[in-house]
This record gives structure tokens, sequence and C-alpha cells, in this order.
């Protein structure tokens, strides 16, 4: 990164990057800096696409553009892998989720796996035929995928309002539980993210003043009592990360931009405004669970839901507020003492836990007992609402054996827990810094008449100190915020991990006057006017695009 110590190797180690997306052009929505980052660092980068997004347009199409676009990110063409299965519809009428491939075939879909001449789908490459478009050969077609490449991070699409980003977000949590439970060595990072709520339906904030951070416009979440599409994840709890140079210049010269030109059937360039912001966002999963390395038994119930990596599930992909169901450990209602324990294979070091219980209000576990081995104990409780994780921290135990929880209080018919995350440390993977203005990621900012922006810095890890300097010479962050009220010539911010000075972020803030407004309204025009000019030349391709619409035996 250009301006701090960031870098994209921290995430992914020496291993890869996966991501795992249902149509071609969400690996934008979702992931479009993280995969320029990466390939920037020379970091493998494999995109699977789970459909071939072929409910308006041949696959033929959607696969080319695919193609062209990741060309431009840095991806190489030989490692973009369709799972080819149907693109489900807006109304899930081809879904392999919802039906049989039979049913598909009828609603005018394929029934069975397919790519284009240059790309067949991933089963006619691997077993050399294709699938029948089944939900459980695609569980399997995704499993065998990440398995045979193991990358050390994957970035995978959640639960958007889309009937098939919610089919690609059941899909991933189940491959993985099947994963994590069948191989004990691998243990991948894992970011969950939007393609639509973060990306693709954010606010249309780009030509402001400034450059903001992402936001989730409220507007178009189709179940308003919740921060984003998944009620379990807390805005506050999300992982922002800094966005490349060459993701946040003015448009026309706009990485991000051009890869998007490259989905001419979607007209994907004018979601721009929208996906390309200073930071780029996801929330964790954690892989590093010790359940999966133990055996988990219960005075009642079924003891798969407690770590099964599903926080969510459904049947029901097409409500704008769907049901969960069978998600939830919940002990029998004659139950009068509920527990759940976890026997380790081998004594264990544990320093922390996350619970994650009812996303319904109506029930929830009120209080409870965790028990240890080794005899040491604490209460915990009343588990968050809406299903969002209770993170336990405690002093470090050792050799700890089993580990118990007792549920001692709880409310409604049907309190119990998604998921029991034990783990060895209470570390967050990602250890950076980058310095924000009134809580906007900040690369260089000017500050225009009248402003008075509060800097701080994001870190993912909370507990983290820090010192800054302006110009070199030591200042305290309070003194610094003073000093930016008054500014009145450029100056140089930077600050440093206090514990380890190598993680560190820079800033210029220069002060701006009438001439700075005027000079930023006219280059608005001109970048905004490249953009009207690229549209009109997008016009006649897209004629064609919509003639060869029909030409189905047409291949690439």
């Amino acid at each position: 990164m250009d301006n701090s110590s960031f870098i994209y190797h921290n995430l992914c180690g020496d291993g890869s990057l996966m991501v795992i997306i249902p149509h071609e052009d969400d690996e934008i929505n979702l992931a479009g800096a993280l995969i320029y980052g990466a390939r920037q660092e020379g970091i493998p980068v494999k995109c699977v696409f789970l459909t071939n997004g072929d409910a308006e347009y041949p696959a033929f199409i959607r696969i080319h553009e695919a193609v062209k676009a990741l060309k431009i990110l840095g991806v190489k063409e030989e490692d973009i892998i369709f799972l080819g299965y149907p693109d489900g519809g807006r109304h899930g009428e081809r879904s392999p989720f919802l039906h049989r491939p039979e049913e598909i075939k009828k609603a005018g879909g394929h029934p069975v796996t397919y790519g284009s001449r240059n790309h067949p789908d991933f089963a006619s490459s691997k077993y050399g035929k294709p699938h029948d478009c089944s939900w459980e050969n695609l569980l399997s077609d995704l499993e065998a995928v990440i398995l045979e490449y193991k990358p050390s991070l994957i970035a995978a699409t959640d639960f958007d309002y889309h009937p098939d980003h919610r089919m690609c977000c059941l899909a991933f949590m189940e491959a993985m539980n099947r994963i994590l439970h069948k191989d004990h060595r691998y243990r991948p990072k894992v970011l969950m993210g939007y393609c639509y709520t973060t990306g693709f339906d954010s606010v249309d904030d780009f030509y402001g003043p400034h450059l903001l951070s992402t936001v989730v416009n409220r507007q178009t979440l189709r179940n308003k009592k919740y921060e984003t599409e998944n009620p379990v994840y807390p805005w506050k709890n999300r992982l922002r990360l800094p966005v490349p140079a060459a993701c946040r210049t003015w448009l026309k010269d706009n990485i991000l931009f051009h890869a998007l030109c490259a989905h001419l059937s979607q007209k994907a360039s004018r979601r721009a405004v929208q996906l390309v912001n200073g930071d780029e966002v996801f929330w964790e999963r954690r892989t590093d669970n010790l359940l999966y390395e133990g055996e988990v038994t219960v005075s009642s119930g079924n003891p798969k839901y407690l770590h099964d990596f599903h926080m969510i599930d459904t049947k029901d992909i097409l409500s704008d507020e769907p049901e969960m169901m069978d998600y939830l450990w919940t002990p029998n209602g004659d139950d009068k003492s509920p527990w759940c324990q976890c026997d380790f294979r081998k004594p264990q070091h544990v320093e922390s836990m996350a619970l994650y219980g009812n996303i319904e209000e109506e029930s929830r576990i009120e209080k409870g007992r965790i028990s240890f081995s080794n005899g040491f104990a604490l209460d915990i409780g009343p588990l968050s609402l809406h299903g969002q994780p209770a993170v336990v921290s405690f002093p470090p135990q050792e050799e700890v054996q089993w580990v118990r929880l007792e549920i001692i209080k709880s409310i409604g018919e049907a309190a119990g827990l998604s998921e029991w995350e034990i783990f060895r440390n209470e570390t967050k993977s990602y250890r950076f810094l980058q310095i924000t203005m009134d809580d906007q990621f900040a690369y260089d900012w000017t500050i225009y008449p009248g402003e008075k922006p509060k800097i701080g810095v994001y870190s993912p890890d909370t507990g983290i100190s820090t010192r800054w300097s302006v110009n070199g010479q030591p200042v305290s962050e309070e003194e610094l915020n003073k000093k930016l009220q008054h500014l009145q010539k450029k100056a140089v911010i930077r600050v440093e991990d206090s514990e380890n000075p190598s993680s560190w972020c820079e800033v210029t803030v220069r002060p701006a006057g009438l001439l700075d407004s005027i000079d930023h309204r006219l280059t608005v025009m001109q970048d905004r006017f490249s953009i009207w000019w690229e549209k009109q030349s997008e016009k006649r391709p897209h004629h064609r695009l919509r003639k060869m619409k029909k030409e189905e035996d047409y291949r690439v």
C-alpha cells in the first residue's frame, strides 16, 4: 500500500486467495480491490463462479466478460473456475437450491452443468462429464474446488437479497462445515462480504469533496430492522481493508471502473459510483474453532448445530424476511438441566470463545455457566440479540480436557445456540493501521473551508497502542486534532504501532481555499463527462449483445 505498511501478504501469508461468487460481475462487487491488490503483490488468485449468470444472457457472454474483467484486475485466465450451474433468476425459478434438474429444464435452464468452448464447467474438467444441476452436486463441486487448491484466504459472498447470493452463502457455509470436520489440518482464513449491500446497492457518494468509506444504503435493505442483510453481523465488527491507489482514483483512470466496463451486458460500469470507496468491508469467520477437534455432546437436542459453520440457515431464499430454520441447537422442552460439552482429543490451551444465539427476539439464553476441566468457571449472559456473537474472554487456561456450557436461565420456547466457538487465542488475524478523518479512511486529505475534521486511527486490533507525529515531530492525538482545526499549510501526519513501529500509516493533509474548491468541481465535471462518453460508446456494442441473446449455440 502506498501510504501504509499494509500488505495483502499479511492476509494471505505464503498462500493464495480464492474468491467465491454467484455471478459474473460479483467478483468486483465483492472483492475487486482485494483481488487487484493481491495480484499486484504476486499472490495467486482463484475466482470461482457458482453460476453462469445466464438468466438473461447466454453463458458464453457472461463468461467472456468475466475473463476480460479479471484480466484487467490481473487474474490469469486459467485461474478462473466456472462451476457451471444455472443462474436461478430473480425469483429462483431455475435455482438448484429450490428445484430438481428436470424442473430447471422446464423453466428454460440447463439441467446439467456447462461452460463455454474455451472454459468448460468444473465437473467436466475434473471428472470428464458434467454434473446434474442438483443442490448436492453444487455442494460437492464447491467442496472439491476448495480442497483441490486449499487457498489460505477465502473471500465468499454472504446473504445478500438475491436468491443466488443467498444460495452461494448457504452453499459455502455447508462446504466449509464438511471440510473443517474432514481435514483437521486445513484452516483457511475466511472473509464474508456482500456484493449488493455494501457495493452494488450502496450509496452514490463518489463525487463528494472526499472519497468516503463503505456504508449500507438503508433504502435498499429488504429487512430494515437489521444493520445488514445478515442479522448476525454487527456493523461495528466489520473488517475494513485499505484500498490500493489505482482503485480509488477518478473513475476515468480507476482500475475498478475499467473492470466493470468489461461487464457490458450488465451495464456494470454505472455502479462504479456506489462501488468505489475508501475501504473494502468484510466480516471474519474464524475456522480455528476447537470444537472441530473434539467430540461434542449435549443433554438433549441435536449437537451438530453447535459446530456446523452455519450461523444462519433457511429453506426460504426468496422472501424479503426469510424465516431462519434448522440452524439452532435447542434442548428438548422437558430438559430441566440443559448443557453442551466439548471433549478435546488432546489437552488444549484456551483463552476465548464466542456464542451465537437466537436471531428471533422471542427466545434467548439469559444466563449460563461455563466450566473447564481444570476447575475454572465463569458465568455468562444474556446472549446478544439477533444471533450476534457474545465474545467471552478469560485468563488463559492450560491443559483443558473439556469445556461445558450449562444453560441456567432462558426465555422463550426455543432458546439455543447457532454456533459455539472456542479458541486457543483471542488475537485478531490482521494487524494494521489506517488513519481516518471523521471515521473515513484517509489517504491524502484536503480540508475545505468550514470543515473541522477529527483525526483517528482504525485497526482490527482494538487494543493497539499508537504514537503520532506531524512533519516528524511527536504529538499527541489530542494536540493533533487541535492543530487540524487551524491548519495553515501542508502537513505529513504519521501514526505507528507503539509495540511494532514497522506497522504504520502516513497521510498528507493540506488546507484548501476557494481555488481548490473550484478546481475540485471542474475535475468532477471532467470525470463525469468521461463517464458519460463511456456510456455512449457502450450503446452500440450493448445493442449487439442483446441481439446475441438468442444465439444459444454460439460459443466463445
